[in-house]
């Protein structure tokens, strides 16, 4: 804050002037650090709160994938085609991109959702709003930690070796999560305002599941004259990303890949500036 003294039109007493230093939401980095220990709270209440009274508890973050899984994969088979290009077995084909798909969702979801669950807290103190967007990731990152370990297991009792390319896998995650977390935090000021949001999102990750290449390869379901235009899609460039690491399907188009991280850049900066842009005035309306 600034203070400043001016002379009083009315009278000779001077006047104090109190005036914010910077735009209402503008947080720096340094800020954000200052309160990465109630960032740590907010991570681990999130995680309590998910699985208090869930019997099966995080091991739903393995049984949901691989159901999934299961029904594609009988599903395809009976259709009698496969929607792969690689001699990559299918079933490894779709775990890893139902797993990225429900890291992807989950994290959405959560995001755009935090501000309005947590109204109670925007209003009695003070702190950067958009720790609590950042903090419900932490669900959506354990649970595809936890579901990676038994995947991995499964893809090499599959037969999978992967080359070096697997240690290009950090990579494509940042991506997924940079794309995720730049979506999420544009979702969840709009929502904390207009509450129809949150019933448009579930349409949304309905409508992106079929839109991106989670149960089927690219190269075997797009046509060649779409797969440029198609490729806009960052999460559709990840997931091509992610199977040539993990289990040596098709090589992804490098220009694409360009072409996603400028967009997924592109989202993060005009998210971040409508968040602080909203931010303003989100206790008044949420």
């Amino acid at each position: 804050m600034l203070a400043q003294e001016s002379p009083s039109v009315d009278s000779a007493w001077p006047v104090t002037v109190i005036e914010a230093a910077r735009p209402a939401g503008s947080h720096t980095m340094r800020e954000l650090l200052r309160y990465r220990d109630l960032l740590l709270i907010l991570a681990l209440r999130d995680l309590q709160v998910r699985y208090r009274q869930a019997i099966i508890g995080i091991a739903w973050a393995v049984i949901r994938p691989a159901a999934t899984v299961i029904v594609f994969v009988l599903l395809f088979g009976l259709l009698d085609r496969k929607p792969v290009t690689t001699g990559v077995p299918y079933a490894a084909t779709a775990l890893v991109g139902l797993l990225t798909w429900q890291l992807y969702a989950t994290l959405l979801a959560d995001m755009s959702e935090s501000l309005v669950k947590n109204r109670h807290m925007l209003t009695k103190v003070y702190f950067p709003r958009v720790l609590i967007p950042i903090a419900a990731t932490a669900v959506g990152l354990v649970d595809y930690l936890v579901a990676l370990v038994p995947a991995l297991a499964f893809l090499l009792l599959s037969g999978i070796r992967p080359d070096w390319q697997l240690l290009l896998t950090p990579l494509w995650l940042c991506g997924v999560l940079s794309w995720s977390v730049a979506g999420g935090i544009l979702l969840s000021a709009i929502n904390a305002r207009y509450r129809d949001v949150e019933h448009v999102i579930p349409f949304l990750l309905q409508l992106g599941f079929f839109a991106s290449p989670v149960v089927y390869e690219t190269a075997a379901i797009i046509p060649v004259q779409y797969q440029g235009l198609y490729r806009l899609n960052p999460m559709a460039v990840m997931l091509d990303g992610l199977r040539w690491s993990l289990v040596g399907a098709v090589e992804p188009n490098w220009f694409s890949v360009w072409i996603a991280t400028g967009v997924t850049l592109t989202t993060m900066f005009f998210a971040w500036r409508i968040f602080h842009r909203l931010d303003a005035s989100l206790v008044d309306r949420i």
